[in-house]
């Protein structure tokens, strides 16, 4: 890994750690005039039979949640899913090892473990066909939604 690379990715961790830290309840913001409610999805993807994030997915999953400024950070939910390759009992194993890998690392960046909510769908929801290698590429997945609120008062 490069300095630069290296520099930046620690960065962009600090950036996360911090928009994340602060868990205000979201009556704190409604004296100032409403709250909205902001949702960032995200996917990490996985090798056939593998639980261990890309590099590349990893600092996806931090960079849209870093670039939202002003915003409470209320919940998070990892669902891992499968290809249809294997049993129903091992892929729904597989599918909660993603889900958990995801949980890892956010909470090595800095987000509370009790924050983190973990699901695993297995093979039961593909987002495309299982019948060809492209296709269950983008069934091995996490799906990670971060919800939170922020201030509308201007």
């Amino acid at each position: 890994m490069s300095t630069r690379f290296a520099s930046a990715t620690a960065i962009l961790g600090m950036a996360f750690a911090m928009a994340l830290s602060l868990c205000i309840p979201a009556s704190a913001f409604a004296a100032e005039g409403g709250v909205e409610q902001v949702d960032v999805k995200a996917v990490a993807h996985f090798g056939f039979n593998r639980a261990t994030l890309d590099p590349r997915d990893r600092d996806a999953i931090l960079a849209d949640v870093a670039k939202l400024k002003g915003v409470t950070w209320q919940t998070v939910t990892a669902t891992g899913h499968t290809d249809a390759t294997g049993s129903s009992a091992y892929n729904t194993r597989l599918s909660a090892k993603r889900a958990q890998a995801v949980k890892s690392y956010l909470v090595n960046k800095g987000l509370g473990a009790d924050m983190i909510r973990t699901q695993a769908k297995a093979s039961a929801a593909p987002v495309a066909d299982n019948d060809s290698d492209a296709g269950r590429a983008q069934n091995r997945r996490t799906e990670i939604e971060f919800r939170g609120v922020r201030s509308t008062a201007n």
